[in-house]
């Protein structure tokens, strides 16, 4: 009876819902005010950042859209049960009606023109989170939403404290590192305004690209860069995101640059894509921290298929 009493008083602070926490009204990233009458128990999430909450929530995902066909594999089994519903930029709505659902959560940039579709099997929430403050806000909502408002909270304190900590143990002698994705053979360096190069900013880090103040939003703060304009940059590391075309074709000026011959471009997983969840968040800061410093920050655990790894050129 104690170990009951004492399970029960741990769930009740860990901010899990009881019938009085219902219902809950939320304004969503549309600016529109939906209304949860229960906990949702069957979650789909047409948002990375959604699934990764409820992963580290400990929670079922019912199902999850792609990109380019792949899962989160930072997720690890966590997806295993989880149904695909399409691509994220056009999830499979037929599914979505004949499956199930509580609660639907997405993109609001991608899901928020299908929301007739989507809410006749259910409520609908949007966000979008570019930049940290908006991930942080996201998660705090979606917490609400679940059910589990005291962990979410938890969750955004203890992501602060780590890059606290992190920027506390970082050389004052900063490297360049820059944050590139690679779409098409096209390569888009990421200027301050964006998350991922927030996250990788946590240890100190100089971005050669800058901050964009004239970026209307945290999305439009990108640069399209040739090889030669990347080797007027020259940064120490190069952390660079791989999508669409297979692998980035190599340019004899990439062996002029610092991180190439010191070995320090990397091939990131899909957490620095998609980096607004609770789990993707941390561990960017952490991979990030150890290839870019790893006399000083030990490498993190997570599945190996998500590892960073040294990139390799198409010729």
């Amino acid at each position: 009876m104690k170990k009951c009493f004492i399970l029960f008083v741990l769930l009740m602070w860990s901010g899990v819902a009881v019938a009085g926490d219902y219902p809950v009204t939320l304004k969503d990233g549309r600016g529109k005010d939906v209304t949860l009458s229960q906990k949702p128990e069957k979650v789909a999430a047409l948002w990375v950042a959604a699934a990764d909450l409820l992963v580290a929530l400990g929670r079922p995902v019912a199902g999850i859209t792609t990109y380019e066909g792949e899962r989160p594999v930072y997720l690890g089994k966590g997806l295993d049960n989880a149904k695909d519903l399409g691509d994220i930029t056009a999830p499979n709505l037929e599914m979505i009606a004949t499956t199930d659902l509580d609660l639907t959560i997405g993109m609001t940039r991608y899901n928020a023109v299908y929301a007739d579709e989507i809410e006749k099997s259910g409520p609908l929430l949007t966000y979008d989170a570019e930049d940290i403050d908006a991930s942080l806000k996201a998660v705090a909502k979606l917490g609400r939403a679940l059910g589990a408002a005291e962990q979410a909270d938890k969750m955004n304190a203890d992501f602060l404290a780590l890059r606290k900590d992190y920027a506390a143990k970082a050389p004052k002698k900063a490297k360049s590192v820059l944050f590139i994705w690679s779409y098409q053979d096209t390569l888009y360096g990421y200027q301050d305004n964006i998350m991922t190069a927030q996250l990788v900013g946590t240890v100190g880090t100089v971005n050669p690209l800058g901050r964009n103040e004239d970026a209307e939003s945290p999305d439009a703060a990108f640069v399209s860069l040739e090889a030669e304009q990347l080797l007027a940059l020259d940064p120490d590391v190069i952390l660079m995101f791989v999508s669409h075309g297979g692998a980035v074709k190599f340019s004899p000026v990439y062996e002029r640059l610092k991180a190439y011959k010191n070995n320090k471009i990397y091939s990131v997983g899909y957490q620095y894509s998609q980096p607004s969840g609770p789990i993707a968040r941390e561990l960017v800061v952490r991979e990030a921290a150890h290839l870019i410093y790893p006399d000083i920050f030990e490498k993190p655990f997570m599945p190996d298929a998500a590892r960073a790894k040294p990139i390799q050129f198409a010729q």
